[in-house]
C-alpha cells in the first residue's frame, strides 16, 4: 500500500479493499473471539491477546480515518471527523498496524516452525539470515522517521518518491521481517524454550548489524554557529559585528533593559542565489548610526499597563501583543516615551504621523534597523547560519526551509520537520542571538516604520523607505509561518490599520538625535456600503468554492469561478509539486473567461486556498489584469491550520492602491459554523445583501 508506489486514488482503494478482507478475517475467526474467556492465561497468550486486540483497533480506526479524509474512493464520508485530526490520526495508525502485524506474525513464527525438522545448521544459517535483515529493517525504521508518525509529532508523511517501486516494497517487507524477528524471539522466549542463549545472541547480532548501518551512515550534528558547509571567503563586504554594549550615549539614562547597537554598515537584502529569495529583496550596503533595540517582543502585559487592554487571539502576560496595527503601535511607543519621562517621537494627528528623528522616546525601528539587529553580523538566510528547526523558532514547524521543493524527500534538508505549536509562546523561549536579541525569527511580525516600496540605492545611510505609500512594512516571520518567510530579508507589508494573530512590535529607541522629521499620511478608506460586489474564487479541492457559494447565498454577489486554461493535476501529491513550482518561479497561469472589466464592482470578495503559505498563482494571474485601484479586496481563504499564511502580504504588494478589508480563514469547509462565521466577517466589513 506505499502510497508513493500506488498514487492516490488506487490507495485509498486498497484501503477499502483491505477493510472489506479484515471484516471478513474476524467474522471467519469468530471463535477466536468466543474462545477469549477460556481456559488459563500464559504470559504468551496475554501477550499473543493483547497484540491481537489492538492490532484490530489500529487497523480500524486507519480504515476509519483514512475514510474521513477519502476524496475518491469514500468522497461521501470526507469531513465526518475534523480532516486534520483525521489525517494524522490516520498516517499514526496505519504505522502502528505495520508494526503490529510484524509482532503479531513473529509470535506465529515458532508454532509455523514446529512442523519443520530443520538440523542445527540450518537453523543457525536461517537465524543468522533473519538477524541480517531484521538488522536493516531496524535500521531502516530508524532512518525513515517512522517514530515522528505514530508519535504524533508529523501530520504528514514526507516520503521519497524518487524511488522505484522494488526499493519500497523491499525497504518495507525488511522493516516488517525486523518486528516479526522481535515478535518470533519474544515467543521463543516465553514458551519456555530451553534453548535461551542462541535467541540472545540472535537478538544482539540484528541489533550489532543496525548500530553498525546507523553509525555508518549518521551526518555530524552541525553547529548553529560554525560556517555553512561549502561556503569560501567572499570579497563581499564583510557585515560589522559590534558587541552588545551597556548604555553609554547622550541618551544612556534609562536602565529598560534594551540592548545598545553601535551601528555600522551591512549588506541590506538577500543575494540573487539565495532560495526562496523575491525581487524586493535588492542587496545594497547601508550604514546606520547606533540605536537601542529591546531584546524581546513587546508583551500583553507591558502593552496592556499603558493602553488599558491586550487584543489577540491568545492571552498570556508573557505572551508577545497581537492583533495590533501600525497606528496601534504607533500609539503605544508614545505611552511608553510618556511614561518613561522621553519626548515622544511621534506626532500623531488622526491617521497621519509625523516622526521626530531628534526626538529620545520610544519608537519603530526602521526596516534596515530591524534587518541589521536581526542579521546580527551574518549573511545567511537566517541569523543562525544554517536552516532553522522548530527547536531554534516558533513557526510552522512542519514546513522548514526548502520543504516546498523537498516534501517527499525531507531526508536531503538541513533542517526536517518539527513541531507546529499552533500559538505565540512567552517572549524568550528560544535561543538567544549572537547579539543577545531573542524571536528575531518567529513567534511574531513585527511593525517597521517604513512604508513598503523598492529599495532607493541612493539613500543608504540611515534610510527609513519610501517617501510615500499604502503599505508599511513588517518583518519577522510568525508562530504559523513557513520558514522561507521568515529569512533575515524577507519583507511583508501591510495597510495601516492591518490586524492579525501573528502581528506585534518590537520597539528601538535612537541612541543619538538625528537632524530630520518624516511623516506618514493616513490612508482614506471608502466605504464598502452600497457599492456592488464581485465574488472572484480559485478552488482545487472544493473547500473554497463551498465558502464561496454560501457568500452568494448570503449576498446575491455576482460570482466568478477562476479557472485555468491548463488545470493543475486532480492528484493531491501532484498538484503539491505544481503548486510549489509555480510559486517559486511565480509564474502567472492562464484564466479562462476572464471579464473584460471589473469597473461595475467596488467591493472583490477575493477566494483562495492557502497553497504554501501565499496565494495560489492563478490568483497573481487575476490580480494582475485588473488595476482596482481604489477598490476594497476583501479576502477569504480556506487552509489546513496556516491561516492565511502571507497570502495577504502578496496581495498587498500585487494591488498596493487597493483597500484591504478584513479577511476571513476558513479551516477546510468551514463545518456547521460556516454560515454564522460568514455572516459576522460580512457584518464587520459592512457588506450587505445586494
Amino acid at each position: 500500500m506505499a502510497y508513493q508506489v500506488t498514487g492516490e486514488t488506487l490507495h485509498e482503494w486498497i484501503g477499502i479493499g483491505m477493510t472489506a478482507l479484515l471484516i471478513l478475517h474476524h467474522i471467519l475467526n469468530i471463535r477466536w473471539y468466543s474462545a477469549l474467556s477460556k481456559g488459563r492465561y500464559t504470559v504468551y497468550r496475554t501477550i499473543m491477546t493483547a497484540v491481537n486486540m489492538l492490532l484490530l483497533a489500529a487497523i480500524a480506526l486507519t480504515a476509519l480515518c483514512g475514510m474521513a479524509i477519502s476524496g475518491h474512493a469514500v468522497p461521501f464520508l470526507y469531513g465526518m471527523l475534523p480532516v486534520s485530526f483525521a489525517r494524522q490520526f490516520h498516517l499514526a495508525m496505519s504505522y502502528w498496524s505495520f508494526i503490529l502485524m510484524g509482532v503479531h506474525l513473529g509470535l506465529h513464527v515458532p508454532t509455523m516452525a514446529a512442523g519443520f525438522r530443520w538440523s542445527g545448521t540450518v537453523k543457525t544459517a536461517l537465524a543468522v539470515c533473519a538477524a541480517a535483515v531484521a538488522g536493516v529493517g531496524f535500521f531502516l525504521f530508524a532512518k525513515s522517521g517512522i517514530s515522528d508518525y505514530i508519535f504524533f509529532r508529523s501530520p504528514f508523511a514526507f516520503l521519497d518518491y524518487d524511488k522505484s517501486a522494488i526499493i519500497v516494497f523491499a525497504e518495507n517487507a525488511a522493516m516488517l521481517v525486523a518486528f516479526a524477528f522481535l515478535g518470533g524471539a519474544c515467543a521463543s522466549l516465553l514458551r519456555g524454550r530451553r534453548k535461551v542463549l542462541p535467541v540472545i545472541l540472535t537478538v544482539m547480532a540484528a541489533s550489532i548489524c543496525a548500530g553498525l548501518l546507523f553509525l555508518t551512515t549518521e551526518k555530524p550534528e552541525s553547529d548553529a554557529w560554525a560556517e555553512p558547509a561549502g561556503q569560501e571567503e567572499s570579497s563581499e563586504p564583510v557585515q560589522n559585528e559590534p558587541e552588545p554594549k551597556a548604555q553609554a550615549s547622550t541618551f544612556d539614562h534609562l536602565d529598560d533593559g534594551f540592548i545598545l547597537l553601535e551601528g555600522g554598515t551591512f549588506l541590506m537584502g538577500s543575494p540573487e542565489t539565495e532560495n526562496w529569495r523575491i525581487d524586493d529583496e535588492a542587496q545594497r550596503e547601508v550604514t546606520l548610526s547606533p540605536f537601542y533595540i529591546d531584546p524581546y517582543e513587546t508583551t500583553q502585559k507591558d502593552y496592556e499597563r499603558l493602553m488599558g487592554e491586550s487584543p489577540g487571539s491568545f492571552t498570556g502576560e508573557d505572551l508577545p501583543v497581537e492583533s495590533i496595527s501600525w497606528l496601534d503601535a504607533v500609539r503605544y511607543a508614545n505611552a511608553r516615551s510618556a511614561d518613561a519621562g522621553l519626548t515622544p517621537a511621534y506626532a500623531v494627528e488622526g491617521d497621519d504621523v509625523t516622526w521626530n528623528r531628534s526626538a529620545d522616546g520610544y519608537r519603530l525601528p526602521t526596516e534596515a534597523e530591524w534587518e541589521y539587529a536581526c542579521r546580527a553580523g551574518t549573511i545567511t538566510p537566517f541569523n543562525t547560519e544554517k536552516s532553522l528547526d522548530a527547536e531554534e523558532a516558533n513557526f510552522y514547524g512542519h514546513y522548514p526551509y526548502e520543504i516546498e521543493e523537498n516534501y517527499f524527500n525531507s531526508s536531503v534538508l538541513e533542517a526536517r520537520p518539527g513541531q507546529y505549536r499552533q500559538t505565540t509562546v512567552p517572549v524568550g523561549s528560544f535561543y538567544e542571538s549572537r547579539w543577545g536579541l531573542y524571536d528575531m525569527h518567529g513567534n511574531v511580525n513585527e511593525w517597521c516604520w517604513d512604508w513598503y516600496g523598492a529599495y532607493d540605492p541612493n539613500d543608504v545611510t540611515d534610510p527609513v523607505g519610501a517617501e510615500e505609500g499604502t503599505r508599511h512594512v513588517y518583518r519577522g516571520g510568525g508562530w504559523n509561518d513557513f520558514a522561507k518567510n521568515m529569512r533575515s530579508a524577507y519583507r511583508a507589508a501591510g495597510q495601516p490599520d492591518l490586524k492579525s494573530a501573528n502581528l506585534g512590535v518590537r520597539l528601538v529607541r535612537s541612541a543619538s538625535p538625528l537632524d530630520q522629521t518624516v511623516t506618514a499620511l493616513g490612508l482614506t478608506r471608502r466605504e464598502t456600503n452600497g457599492g456592488k460586489t464581485l465574488i472572484a474564487f480559485f478552488s482545487w479541492g472544493g473547500n473554497t468554492r463551498g465558502v464561496a457559494r454560501e457568500i452568494r447565498k448570503q449576498t446575491g454577489a455576482d460570482l466568478f469561478e477562476i479557472t485555468l486554461k491548463e488545470p493543475y493535476s486532480s492528484d493531491y501529491n501532484t498538484v503539491l509539486m505544481q503548486a510549489q513550482e509555480d510559486q517559486h518561479r511565480q509564474s502567472r497561469p492562464g484564466i479562462n473567461n476572464l471579464p473584460e472589466s471589473l469597473d461595475e464592482y467596488d467591493v472583490i470578495l477575493l477566494g483562495y486556498p492557502n497553497w504554501w503559505a501565499s496565494i495560489p498563482m492563478p490568483i497573481a494571474s487575476f490580480l494582475e489584469h485588473y488595476d482596482l485601484s481604489g477598490k476594497t479586496i476583501v479576502p477569504f481563504c480556506s487552509h489546513g491550520g496556516g491561516r492565511f499564511g502571507q497570502s495577504l502580504t502578496a496581495i498587498a504588494k500585487l494591488e498596493p492602491d487597493a483597500v484591504i478589508g478584513e479577511g476571513l480563514s476558513v479551516h477546510y469547509s468551514g463545518g456547521s459554523a460556516l454560515p454564522d462565521n460568514i455572516a459576522a466577517w460580512l457584518e464587520r466589513n459592512s457588506i450587505t445583501k445586494q
